[in-house]
């Protein structure tokens, strides 16, 4: 059985988690697949797909979609691989989401799984994107704060949004509403720390700390211009 929501509720997102956690222990992988749907361009689209035997979640299918060009996440239990279930939750994607704007599909995966399963990609006609990510990671651990009294950082509130959505579109080349809709889900966000850097009270930088699970993930970070160079965005 597959259902599709557009949010899940507390026990989904407690299965899900599981899930996830199955797949990372057996694959070696590592990155979360956005189990919000809160950026998504629009909030009533099914933006869950899960797989289910009997009580157990065994499949996830997950849409991140804050534009047209959406990205796919599918997990499936080791137990249940090749019985076409992956399949099966894509094409319950796309039956479900015929009606919506989609432009195009990147599907999110890691190079660890690419290389344990080299039959993937032809068997489903993918391409491999050049435009890849590197995920970096480091222990919790304290460290001194400089202090320079022109320089502030502090949590963002709602007054922030403005000012910080301005930097961000300036440095990602974003849009101006796209970037607004992020920065207020993200200082809105119970899972989310928006922090920002002022200079003499104007915003020069801002990242996003994803506190929903057991590891941090830093995103949107834009730091200030240095002498001649532009400034550094890291995602």
């Amino acid at each position: 059985m597959i259902l599709a929501t557009n949010v899940l509720n507390s026990q989904q997102l407690s299965a899900a988690k599981t899930l996830i956690s199955t797949v990372q222990s057996h694959d070696g992988t590592y990155r979360d697949p956005y189990l919000s749907n809160m950026l998504n361009f629009d909030p009533e689209m099914p933006a869950f797909f899960l797989a289910y035997q009997g009580e157990q979640l065994v499949g996830l299918l997950t849409v991140y979609a804050d534009d047209e060009d959406v990205e796919l996440a599918i997990l499936v239990h080791p137990d249940y691989r090749r019985q076409g279930l992956a399949r099966k939750l894509y094409d319950c994607y796309q039956m479900k989401t015929a009606n919506y704007p989609i432009a195009s599909v990147t599907f999110q995966t890691e190079r660890v799984f690419l290389d344990m399963h080299p039959d993937l990609a032809p068997a489903w006609n993918l391409v491999e994107d050049t435009d890849t990510e590197t995920w970096l990671g480091r222990e919790r651990e304290p460290y001194q704060f400089s202090q320079q009294a022109e320089l502030t950082v502090s949590l963002a509130q709602a007054h922030h949004a403005d000012s910080i959505a301005c930097c961000k579109s300036a440095a990602f080349g974003n849009d101006y509403e796209v970037a607004l809709r992020y920065v207020r889900e993200a200082i809105s966000d119970a899972d989310s720390l928006l922090y920002l850097l002022e200079h003499s009270g104007a915003v020069i930088g801002s990242c996003t700390v994803d506190i929903s699970t057991d590891d941090n993930y830093l995103y949107g970070l834009v730091s200030p211009q240095t002498s001649n160079e532009k400034d550094m965005v890291l995602t």
